[in-house]
């Protein structure tokens, strides 16, 4: 498949960046004319320097998806709540656009529109049309994509895109996390941006108006991004540690004799799991390509691993797709 020609036709030119030391820089940028103008829309990547004119689409604020250094300049573009997560990350101040999730944006003429993912607070997902009619859609990370709308090139990824690995095939176990609850003494090993708020929202749907004890980074952000919603938390030992949550390398900083679980749809840690994913399982990406029914895809998200995989399943299952690797060759910009 020549990718070049495939996206040319489509109205969109897939530009991988290098440094001067020859490295690519995260994922990659996706130009196009809409009214005439030429414009670039980084997805998910770095700046080249603090002259790089490109507009930075932020997906959300989790490290990978690198809105710490696009954050930077006054062209990148983010949820109100994306934003303040990155502020509160990082201690620096958001430059660029902010937005609600469901609004429409206008770049230059370019209506973008938002939709929500669910994957983190203020996760969000782009979509405009070229000049030529091409609809594009860039999802960040998924958990649903009820919302989501049908497009012609999609840009996706793909976490557990791995259809011969049962462990991409899994279900959210909200069965045992309320069982867990019913301990009298219980610990909760979470991120503390995405997935500590996500168990917040989820200890407070079934129920539990018990006060929260929480990490330090944990609690600032659920402060901030949770606001009263939260219920009453507080810091580690704040309460009589009857519910807590802290990142999964701390639990056994939590008194010995406490239950203690680590909330995620991986299985490599030393403590029992319950699988309360911030992802979308191998089904679920395989409906969501279903259900935007897409022209083209680029997995873009991991680099490598499962993005390959996900992106062969679907070429041959009748689907044109490519993965970052397959873009490399197409036009490289050298600081």
């Amino acid at each position: 498949m020549d990718v070049t020609r495939r996206l040319g036709d489509m109205g969109f030119t897939a530009i991988r960046r290098r440094t001067s030391g020859g490295k690519c820089k995260p994922h990659f940028s996706l130009s196009f004319k809409a009214g005439g103008n030429d414009i670039t829309f980084g997805i998910d990547t770095t700046r080249l320097s603090r002259s790089d004119d490109q507009y930075f689409l932020i997906t959300h604020a989790h490290t990978d998806h690198y809105g710490k250094s696009a954050m930077l300049s006054k062209r990148s573009i983010a949820s109100d709540k994306t934003a303040m997560a990155l502020e509160l990350r990082h201690d620096l101040r958001f430059e660029g656009m902010r937005f609600s999730v469901g609004e429409a944006l206008d770049v230059e003429g370019v209506e973008v529109k938002t939709y929500h993912t669910y994957h983190s607070i203020g996760s969000t997902a782009f979509y405009w049309e070229n000049e030529v009619g091409v609809r594009a859609l860039v999802t960040g990370d998924i958990k649903d994509h009820k919302d989501l709308p049908k497009c012609d090139l999609l840009v996706m990824e793909a976490t557990y895109g791995n259809p011969g690995d049962l462990s991409c095939i899994f279900k959210d176990d909200y069965d045992a996390f309320e069982a867990a609850l019913g301990e009298r003494h219980v610990g909760f090993g979470a991120y503390s941006f995405g997935k500590a708020q996500r168990a917040v929202s989820l200890i407070r749907e079934m129920g539990d108006e018990r006060p929260i004890e929480m990490d330090r980074s944990a609690l600032m952000l659920t402060r901030h991004l949770l606001g009263d919603e939260a219920g009453e938390i507080g810091r580690l030992g704040e309460f009589d540690g009857g519910l807590c949550i802290t990142s999964p390398w701390s639990l056994d900083r939590l008194p010995y004799g406490m239950k203690k679980y680590v909330l995620t749809g991986q299985h490599y840690y030393d403590h029992p799991c319950i699988c309360i994913s911030d992802h979308t399982d191998f089904n679920g990406l395989r409906e969501l390509v279903e259900q935007v029914d897409p022209k083209f895809v680029i997995v873009y998200h991991p680099e490598m691993g499962n993005s390959v995989n996900f992106a062969k399943f679907l070429n041959q299952n009748g689907r044109e797709a490519c993965t970052l690797a397959d873009l490399s060759p197409v036009r490289q910009t050298t600081l």
